[in-house]
């Protein structure tokens, strides 16, 4: 029966009141034509509804990602090894280079990271000295010791790694550069670290379980020479911008991704998003109050901002869980350093970190316009903050997806 070829018929007996239940019964009949209408409506629009939900979500994101960078650090060396006193190699080890993120907290080049992300670079050489001393001399003085029993052999090369000369003949060069989101071409922009807090070092906690003096916070500032770069917020304090149960947005440069084989090298510059929720506040060794969280993050996250409903960073990606014989990651179970730390780093060396800059300004509008489909104005900024910071990649696909929009829009 179609809702408009509804007829009422009378029986053949007629109880007292029997029309006005075929009225009523007519009433019930429209009201379920009319349900039957509407629901496809209500659905369309409910979709609707969720699809614009989703975009302004995804625009917001977007709204941030310019703000994070990638980080290479990259410690090389020239070594000049004696094996014997005729002797003489110049060896080049392989590089040790490692990558991470952070977000720029000023658009004056001021970057927030983890402490362990550029200790490589910051912390003494010593370390750096042996380990390439010791490359160089298994390369160069390997083969001829081979001939040796084995006791003289272990003995030779001991004495080796030990010689003052040799030591010296170890020539490091360490860079640490920046890298904006950029496209193909990119450039790093090299960085000086400014304020550094060690990772947590159980070999060096005290033994009796008080707190590391000096802590242990895991925490850097670093600085590129440019000026009227994106920028991210960092919201006051962790404790008042997120709660247990709340999602975060994690924004990072994972080594999984970053260096995997079978993506296109172009492609690095794009940053990883990853989703989870405030799982617990835990106290770590320095009895600061961290974040535990369910969003998956890996090497090269570290130093990643995490960030609340609001697009404020509320905390760093910092680390992660392992199996007991550190050898695999656990997910689920990773944890975020406060943002606090980094407002009192900053404090310390007098830096008031800011959101305020020509591209955020127009950057921001973009993404409201875009929000608001005032797809003309938002192309103007877009256009506009492109002109600012060349060649960002979240710009120019914005630029791209609103010029499709106003071509599409009747």
């Amino acid at each position: 029966m179609r809702c408009s070829e509804v007829n009422h018929t009378e029986g053949r007996y007629r109880p007292l009141g029997a029309g006005r239940w075929r009225g009523l019964v007519a009433v019930v009949i429209g009201l379920l034509c009319g349900l039957v209408v509407l629901v496809p409506w209500a659905a369309r629009a409910a979709e609707t509804s969720l699809e614009q939900q989703e975009m302004i979500a995804a625009a917001r994101i977007t709204r941030v990602l310019p703000g994070v960078v990638g980080i290479i650090v990259n410690v090389g060396a020239d070594v000049t090894v004696r094996c014997g006193p005729k002797d003489i190699y110049e060896v080049k080890p392989d590089p040790d280079m490692e990558n991470g993120t952070g977000f720029i907290i000023h658009p004056d080049g001021w970057i927030a990271t983890n402490g362990h992300v550029v200790m490589p670079v910051y912390k003494g050489d010593e370390e750096h000295i042996s380990n390439f001393l010791e490359q160089a001399a298994q390369a160069a003085c390997g083969p001829g010791l081979k001939k040796l029993p084995e006791a003289r052999r272990k003995a030779r090369m001991a004495a080796i790694l030990k010689d003052p000369e040799n030591r010296k003949g170890v020539k490091l060069t360490k860079k640490l550069d920046v890298y904006l989101p950029t496209g193909e071409g990119r450039h790093g922009f090299p960085a000086v670290v400014k304020a550094y807090s060690p990772p947590i070092d159980p070999e060096l906690l005290p033994k009796d379980g008080s707190k590391p003096n000096p802590p242990m916070l895991d925490a850097a500032l670093i600085k590129i020479e440019a000026t009227n770069l994106p920028t991210v917020r960092l919201a006051p304090s962790a404790g008042h911008a997120v709660a247990l149960g709340q999602q975060i947005v994690i924004v990072g440069y994972p080594g999984v991704v970053v260096w995997h084989d079978f993506l296109s090298k172009k492609s690095r510059a794009e940053a990883t998003v990853t989703f989870g929720r405030v799982s617990a506040f835990r106290l770590d060794v320095n009895e600061r109050w961290i974040i535990q969280t369910d969003a998956p993050i890996s090497w090269g996250n570290s130093g990643g901002p995490a960030f609340n409903s609001k697009g404020e960073v509320v905390a760093l990606a910092t680390f992660i869980s392992t199996s007991l014989d550190g050898d695999q990651a656990i997910q689920g179970f990773n944890f975020l350093i406060p943002i606090d730390s980094i407002h009192a780093m900053a404090k310390q060396v007098g830096v008031t970190p800011s959101a305020d800059s020509p591209f955020t300004r127009a950057w921001d509008q973009t993404v409201q316009a875009f929000i608001e489909g005032r797809y003309a104005e938002a192309l103007a900024h877009a256009e506009e903050a492109d002109k600012i910071v060349p060649g960002l990649i979240d710009v120019r696909r914005t630029i791209v997806r609103v010029r499709q929009l106003m071509e599409a829009k009747p």
